[in-house]
């Protein structure tokens, strides 16, 4: 093991909350002694975490834990633009919709269908955003996989920032609603067919409307 070896896995405990803010790591002969490395290895890993904000070294005292992963989320969530935001989604929501094909229940299937009746009745911009969060995310339960249903509870925290109140004032209005409802309508379709190509090209799709009327949008 070498030391950008030990600067990833301590890194990943810390962004974990295995070691949390304000605490102290183990001294470096722990570490060396726990990683099987020379002290001077453990030392250059824990340089490279303090330079990358992650830690702190106190002379006389020891290696203490600076990185805050609420505050990096949350400067994730102000600084994320609109086109990334879709971006990321691209790589996200197709794969879920083929596990919720492989993974939804009737229950998660009629809970889409709730939420997808009331977009289809409701023109109304704002209602249909709070409700096209709620369409989105019971699509990610249908997938059963907690991890996935995280990362889109991350991809609203992002839509609740203040730019995409911007955004929904530019690019909403009842004929772009008509056409997303149209592809929630085929997306949850395809989930009840079973057919999960069917289910990720038409999220793809929906996908690609939305990144269109942002570009148009900001032309």
């Amino acid at each position: 093991m070498n030391a950008r070896d030990i600067t990833v896995d301590l890194r990943r405990r810390i962004s974990t909350a295995e070691f949390q803010r304000d605490e102290r790591l183990p001294p470096e002969r722990a570490l060396a002694e726990d990683y099987g490395v020379a002290r001077g290895t453990v030392r250059e890993a824990l340089k490279t975490l303090e330079t990358s904000g992650f830690v702190e070294r106190r002379a006389g005292s020891g290696t203490y834990v600076t990185y805050n992963n609420a505050e990096a989320s949350r400067s994730v969530i102000e600084t994320t633009r609109p086109l990334e935001l879709v971006d990321a989604r691209f790589a996200l929501e197709p794969h879920m919709v083929r596990l919720a094909v492989l993974h939804a229940t009737e229950l998660d299937l009629a809970r889409a269908e709730t939420h997808l009746t009331a977009m289809e009745s409701d023109n109304n911009t704002k209602a249909f955003a709070d409700i096209d969060e709620q369409f989105h995310l019971a699509l990610a339960d249908a997938a059963h996989n907690p991890m996935i249903r995280w990362m889109m509870e991350k991809c609203h925290d992002v839509r609740s920032h203040a730019q995409w109140n911007r955004m929904r004032t530019l690019t909403l209005n009842p004929a772009i609603i008509a056409r997303y409802n149209r592809q929630h309508r085929d997306i949850v379709n395809a989930i009840r067919a079973r057919d999960a190509d069917a289910a990720a090209n038409a999220m793809r799709a929906h996908l690609d409307t939305a990144r269109r009327s942002l570009v148009e949008a900001t032309i």
